[in-house]
């Protein structure tokens, strides 16, 4: 997959821009506060109706515009396609591919797979299990494109069980439900143990290679429930406390990687810098396993070079230029970055 052409409008503090691409490697570079961060923002919208950073839809639309728009002409299968999407103040969101209309963003997550990078990538292993739940479900969604249908059936039992609980309902209404989140629960949990097995030998491989100096990493698969219990054994047990509190104890809501180093917990025993380093590791490794499924994504790196010394940048650009996948790339320090991409398009953004 190749993107030939962007075109932004309205987004941030962009009113109009446009870019013709002709390298695989793509380098955003210029002054803070000058938008570059806001056109990968724009890439990762397009593909996922999200920004990679926390705010709501209408901080993304330029605020003397009502809506906005993203563009792109790409190449996939040596076939040149277009999509675009139009999301307005009011939440009206629209999508077109190749003129037709589209219903659903997942069919545009489908059709353009893409990995963000930022700054805040320490994130993944410094904070909470939210923040690895997503991480590990994005990555089956790409692979499994049905994993969503599973997924939202078990955020609607989940829902719904939280109200009964809160509402002390009859214990018949409650164990239907029940059963209905333990048939999709278990389906969920198998999906997602299936990728965490497959991805968890490539993180250990790849940290070895980035950062030696860590030493004993374990990383264990918490589904969100007791291994010494069925999911069934595990609600009976806490019917109580589910009815005490109106919500689920357990359940693959609170499935988790654990991250320890030395037998603790990494976000307390390594360094900033270490930890956006491992959560950069995780990424390449969600990557070469897309890879290895022959799914291509487009990747994006926000101020990939920031906390990183010439050895750690040496080593991850090796890594994504082996990739041969396209690369949207920002920085402010464009002869650092530059000297590891050599081949790399670059475009100097201003205001």
């Amino acid at each position: 997959m190749f993107i030939n052409k962007l075109k932004i409008t309205n987004f941030r503090i962009l009113q109009e821009k446009e870019f013709n691409f002709t390298q695989k490697i793509n380098i955003f570079h210029g002054n803070n506060g000058t938008g570059k961060t806001s056109i990968l923002e724009a890439i990762h919208y397009l593909s996922t109706g999200k920004s990679f950073r926390k705010c709501s839809f209408k901080s993304l639309i330029n605020i003397k515009f009502k809506h906005l728009n993203v563009f792109v002409e790409l190449n996939k299968n040596d076939l040149t396609n277009t999509v675009s999407i139009n999301k307005s103040k009011n939440g009206l969101w629209k999508a077109r591919y190749n003129n037709n209309a589209i219903k659903k963003q997942s069919q545009i997550s489908n059709l353009i797979p893409v990995v963000s990078i930022d700054p805040e990538v320490y994130r993944l292993v410094d904070l909470g299990p939210i923040n690895r739940r997503n991480f590990l479900d994005w990555l089956v969604f790409h692979v499994k494109h049905d994993y969503l249908n599973l997924w939202k059936k078990v955020q609607k039992c989940t829902k719904q069980l939280n109200s009964l609980y809160k509402g002390k309902a009859n214990t018949q209404e409650i164990d239907l439900w029940e059963g209905s989140f333990i048939e999709f629960s278990e389906q969920l949990n198998k999906v997602r143990e299936v990728f965490y097995k497959e991805m968890q030998p490539i993180i250990q491989s790849l940290t070895k290679h980035m950062q030696g100096d860590i030493d004993n990493l374990e990383l264990d698969y918490y589904k969100g429930w007791s291994d010494l219990l069925t999911l069934k054994e595990q609600l009976i047990k806490d019917r109580k406390r589910n009815l005490l509190y109106g919500q689920l104890q357990h359940g693959p809501h609170k499935m988790d990687i654990k991250i320890n180093v030395l037998n603790n917990p990494a976000s307390q025993v390594l360094s900033r810098g270490q930890k956006k380093v491992l959560s950069l590791t995780f990424y390449m490794a969600y990557i070469q396993l897309l890879l290895n499924y022959e799914i291509k994504p487009i990747v994006c790196l926000d101020d990939l070079d920031a906390e990183l010394d010439d050895n750690k940048l040496s080593k991850v650009s090796e890594f994504f230029i082996d990739s041969n996948l396209q690369l949207f790339i920002t920085t402010v320090l464009i002869e650092k970055v530059k000297k590891f991409f050599p081949q790399a398009q670059t475009f100097h953004v201003k205001h």
